[in-house]
């Protein structure tokens, strides 16, 4: 389950590159980004790295330790 849960983790690290990587690529386009969807876009890359955080530390309980 551990390896199930570290392969999760790094896919959702990928898709949050990815949000981020379309946010500069909008900023700098000619046309500009839109405000509102730039920052549901970090909002959303900042979930999924909390979410793979969690995922990669697994859990952690006292009697494991």
């Amino acid at each position: 389950m551990r390896i199930v849960l570290r392969i999760v983790a790094v896919i959702l690290v990928a898709i949050a590159v990815l949000l981020v990587y379309a946010v500069i690529n909008a900023a700098t386009s000619a046309g500009g980004a839109r405000t509102g969807v730039a920052i549901g876009y970090i909002v959303g890359a900042i979930v999924l790295l909390v979410l793979a955080f969690l995922a990669w530390r697994g859990r952690r309980t006292p009697a494991a330790d």
